[in-house]
């Protein structure tokens, strides 16, 4: 039983614990992410005419990746990429 007890409290930790991971704040470097990156990024994810709209985007403001961030957020992202989007959106690279 006491086995039980002590399993069940581990269990619970990890899944307390990799939730806390989650939602910690990513450390942006500016200098480590361009326009292209998050074209790479997004591409996967975004069907053909709001990547084409991404990539036409670039001229006109400057080739910001938080511009690229900004214009790339959509529903159909994983939270994965929504939160390094987030992320180089509130660096204001």
């Amino acid at each position: 039983m006491k086995r039980i007890i002590v399993c069940f409290f581990l269990l619970m930790f990890s899944f307390s614990s990799h939730g806390v991971e989650n939602n910690k704040p990513l450390n942006m470097v500016c200098n480590d992410y361009s326009w292209s990156d998050v074209e790479i990024l997004v591409m996967p994810y975004l069907d053909d005419v709001l990547y084409t709209a991404l990539v036409m985007q670039g001229q006109s403001s400057n080739y910001e990746v938080s511009a690229a961030a900004s214009q790339a957020m959509d529903d159909s992202l994983p939270d994965v990429i929504k939160r390094i989007l987030q992320a180089l959106i509130v660096a204001d690279c």
